[in-house]
């Protein structure tokens, strides 16, 4: 019995090896806290009462996009503002101006409007354009902006109510999707 045991103990020191070895791997890769598990959920940066100034030199365009209060998430490339003001120009197209309590930015491409949302479009000689509405989506590139929520448009003396609207800024073509009612008072 004496013999067998020195034959024995390089097995049961590699077996020990291999736990130790498999114990030490587990613990170095799991993390031990909520925290640890997403490290990413926490914003990357915050800035509060900034501006930043987009211009397109081929097509002449220029964006202005203030808030209160950025957030930005890495791990989604989600933004985050408070009350944003976002203005927009560009030759041979009406110039809008957009504010809201919320927006959200998803990937620098598309911009989710949230509460109070104002938009007050202005073509140089003729009346300005108000639409207000509870929810907008923005779609700068393209100069698309679009609602499946209640509007109320407002120009001159004329005032149009509607379920959804899609501003297409570059063709200066408004779509009304549901529910229109339109008021037009004569001026005396």
């Amino acid at each position: 019995m004496i013999n067998r045991l020195p034959n024995k103990v390089p097995i049961v020191l590699i077996i020990l090896l291999a736990l130790f070895t498999f114990w030490v791997d587990k613990s170095v890769r799991q993390p031990t806290t909520e925290q640890d598990r997403y490290p990413r959920r926490n914003p990357d940066y915050v800035i509060e009462n900034f501006s930043a100034i987009s211009v397109n030199h081929s097509s002449g365009a220029h964006q202005k996009l203030s808030a209160k209060k950025m957030v930005h998430y890495v791990h989604n490339e989600t933004t985050y503002l408070e009350q944003p003001r976002l203005i927009t120009t560009k030759a041979g197209t009406p110039d809008m101006r957009v504010r809201a309590d919320r927006a959200n930015l998803i990937g620098n491409k598309d911009i989710y409007l949230n509460g109070n949302v104002k938009v007050l479009r202005h073509d140089k000689g003729k009346e300005k354009m108000t639409m207000v509405t509870s929810f907008l989506h923005i779609i700068p590139d393209d100069n698309i902006v679009k609602t499946d929520k209640p509007i109320t448009i407002l120009q001159a003396n004329t005032i149009i109510n509607a379920v959804g609207m899609e501003l297409d800024n570059d063709a200066q073509i408004i779509h009304l999707l549901s529910e229109v009612k339109f008021v037009h008072d004569k001026i005396h």
